[in-house]
């Protein structure tokens, strides 16, 4: 199984909205600066995050992208099903069955493989929500990160 770059792009966007100096909305140039890719792309990132109800929009001045709601309520679940989505991670083409005549003897078989997946896939699923977003604002001696101004900062790697 391989998840999409996005996935990450979507932790570390989260992130930093979450870390947003006074929750001010960001723009989303701010964001594709600061993750070093475009615009263009990264706006369709934030869609899918938008639609899978982890970020809202605002227009306007003073607008750009916030949390939906707090951090430390987010798991990589919630992430992982704004990106990848809740669907299953294969699902049969019936592709067996053109080499094999048998239908029974293709169901059976598919059947073993796709509960073996199935089993995989509920126990990933089953990890990536127990990991909750806040704890990643946790510096390794226990304190919390400080807010960031985002729009004052260069490409400052020291914050």
């Amino acid at each position: 199984m391989k998840l999409k770059s996005s996935f990450e792009q979507a932790v570390c966007i989260l992130l930093m909205l979450a870390l947003s100096k006074d929750h001010m909305p960001l723009r989303s140039v701010v964001i594709s600066n600061r993750l070093g890719v475009s615009d263009s792309y990264l706006k369709k990132v934030l869609h899918q995050m938008v639609v899978g109800g982890l970020i809202s929009s605002e227009a306007g001045k003073g607008g750009g992208f916030s949390l939906s709601y707090d951090i430390n309520r987010m798991t990589l679940l919630d992430v992982y099903n704004a990106i990848e989505g809740p669907s299953p991670i294969i699902k049969s083409t019936g592709i067996a069955s053109r080499i094999f005549f048998d239908d029974q003897f293709v169901e059976v078989q598919e059947k073993k493989i796709f509960d073996q997946i199935g089993r995989a896939e509920t126990q990933f699923k089953s990890g990536l929500k127990k990991e909750n977003l806040g704890t990643l604002l946790i510096n390794p001696d226990g304190t919390h990160r400080q807010p960031i101004d985002w729009n004052r900062i260069g490409d400052d790697r020291h914050v």
